[in-house]
């Protein structure tokens, strides 16, 4: 399985587990744009704009614009990644831009439904 293909099979099992909490979910194939979001997932008043790692390692380049695109919208920057052994899925708020030489990020964990708190 190439990397594409294995990126997009874990962005739909984000989607489906996103939608199984409720939340309506548009997927942004080949998400190379300028936004780095994968999915925007929108539920009566909360909007999440979600990147999908199965690793979690996200460049600082695609976490800081995706906290920067979210800001403009008053949306919740996520980053989705495989749960332990491969089951279930992470989901971490990015809290602020992501500090170099660090190994300690501006995140808190997220769990489906709450009400983020920037």
């Amino acid at each position: 399985m190439n990397a594409y293909v294995s990126g997009a099979t874990f962005e739909r099992k984000v989607r489906t587990d996103l939608t199984s909490h409720g939340y309506e979910v548009m997927r942004a194939a080949g998400s190379k744009g300028s936004t780095k979001a994968d999915l925007v997932a929108i539920k009566p008043g909360q909007i999440l704009l979600v990147q999908c790692k199965r690793d979690g390692q996200c460049i600082r380049a695609e976490w800081d614009r995706l906290v920067e695109v979210a800001g403009w919208v008053d949306a919740v920057p996520i980053l989705a990644s495989s749960g332990p052994k491969g089951r279930g899925v992470l989901y971490t708020h990015l809290l602020g831009p992501k500090r170099r030489y660090s190994r300690v990020q501006p995140v808190a964990t997220f769990a489906l439904g709450e009400k983020a708190v920037a």
